[in-house]
This record gives structure tokens, sequence and C-alpha cells, in this order.
């Protein structure tokens, strides 16, 4: 399995989410982090899951939970969150280098 690393990208995608929810329902808030954060483990477990995204960046494909699609990538030895966006985002505005 490949180690799992986050992009400073995704990491602000977390907390931003986790402030969002947090602002009527804080104990929902910390659910959801922890369902996106497990989401991302299995990614990890698992590479080939979800539907390639050629048209964000080489190697790029996408997951769901709920409304929130994970934009990851496999990487020699990591497997890379790229971002977590809401899924009603018409074309997501994703930087890959």
């Amino acid at each position: 399995m490949p180690r799992l690393r986050y992009s400073a990208e995704s990491k602000e995608d977390l907390k931003q989410i986790a402030r969002f929810i947090a602002r009527d329902k804080p104990d929902a808030a910390r659910q959801w982090v922890q369902k996106l954060r497990e989401k991302c483990r299995l990614v990890a477990k698992h590479p080939d899951v979800g539907d390639a995204r050629p048209e964000i960046g080489d190697g790029i494909r996408s997951t769901y939970v709920g409304s929130y699609v994970i934009f990851f990538r496999r990487a020699e030895v990591f497997l890379e969150i790229v971002r977590v966006i809401r899924g009603d985002v018409d074309e997501p505005e994703i930087e890959v280098t």
C-alpha cells in the first residue's frame, strides 16, 4: 500500500470544509472530515478506484464522499490527495504540479 500524502491545498480544503460545517453543526463537521479521511485511506489501499480525470491532469483520479470530490494521484511510493472540493462546482480549478 502506498503511503498517503496530502497536498497543502487538500489540507486547506479539509480545514475549510470543517469550518463551513462547524458554523451550524460542530459535531457534524468532525464526522464529515473523518469520513473524508477514511475514504482517503481506502483510496491509498486501492489506488485504481474512482474515475480517471485526464482533463485535470496526468494520472489524476477522483472519488466521492457525499457531495465532496476527492482528487488524487498515485506516485511511485505514495498516493497524494490533491484536492477535496464540493461536487457541485462546475469546473474545478485544480492546479496540478
